[in-house]
């Protein structure tokens, strides 16, 4: 007699399309051993693809069911749910997207698939209390360079070469849908969860390399020189990500930098 620990791994296995050794131990109960198996790999194939559609609504739309059914299937003979909790299914989504679709002019779903799944980890995020631009005033004038923000847990940063942005919300419920023009060039986008609920803000390439050299620990000054962002821009990008509720924390410097 097999143990619990045994069978539950022989059946996790078949879950998975794997030669079933379990039909001796299977009560059939008026179906056949198999087809009561079936129904458990049916309901397995089909929870896992509803948590891809789930987390990947826009990219669905883009390519139809069909084609997302196919993917998902594909995908989940490479990458198994390994966590009870089927939220994490899609985290090597993007990538594999990226792998299925190279070399085939559809590279841009990939990144498409990335902000969907950016969104998902903002909206699991912790949040924090925002600070106001104000708090920047209390820092001496020698010290602001040295100055380090911090950024909201919930922020995550993508970057592409296409107009993700613009197809995510050219597909959001209540809008048309229609397709995007993938020749409008790239854009770099912002993702945080906050009081209000999700908020996406595309910015220019040389702010969102601050941001996130600013969310990787960079001071101001630090920020500045590695994003190449002019000094004058500098005012109007850190209003942007203080109106938007993205700081949490003003730690002041102890020297210019």
């Amino acid at each position: 007699m097999a143990s619990l620990r045994e069978l539950q791994s022989r059946f996790a296995a078949a879950l998975h399309g794997q030669p079933a050794e379990l039909f001796e131990e299977i009560q059939g109960d008026g179906i056949d051993p198999a087809g009561r198996l079936q129904i458990y790999r049916n309901n397995a194939r089909a929870m896992f693809e509803g948590a891809l559609e789930r987390t990947y609504p826009v990219l669905r739309q883009r390519v139809g069911d069909d084609y997302f059914r196919q993917l998902a299937n594909s995908y989940r003979e490479r990458h198994p749910s390994r966590n009870g909790d089927l939220h994490w299914v899609g985290r090597d989504f993007p990538a594999f997207v990226a792998a299925t679709e190279a070399d085939t002019g559809y590279a841009w779903l990939a990144d498409l698939a990335a902000l969907e799944w950016a969104c998902e980890i903002s909206l699991n995020a912790a949040s924090e209390p925002p600070f106001g631009v104000e708090s920047l005033a209390a820092i001496p004038g020698e010290s602001i360079a040295g100055t380090k923000l911090k950024l909201q847990p919930s922020l995550v940063c993508v970057s592409s070469p296409f107009p993700i942005l613009d197809v995510w919300q050219a597909n959001q419920p209540g809008a048309s849908g229609a397709a995007v023009d993938l020749d409008r060039g790239a854009q770099h986008v912002l993702i945080a969860c906050g009081p209000e609920g999700l908020g996406l803000h595309a910015v220019e390439n040389n702010a969102f390399e601050f941001i996130r050299a600013l969310q990787e620990g960079a001071s101001l000054g630090a920020a500045v020189d590695n994003s190449g962002l002019p000094l004058d821009e500098l005012p109007g990008v850190l209003g942007t990500i203080f109106r938007a509720g993205l700081v949490t924390g003003v730690v002041a410097g102890t020297e210019t930098e």
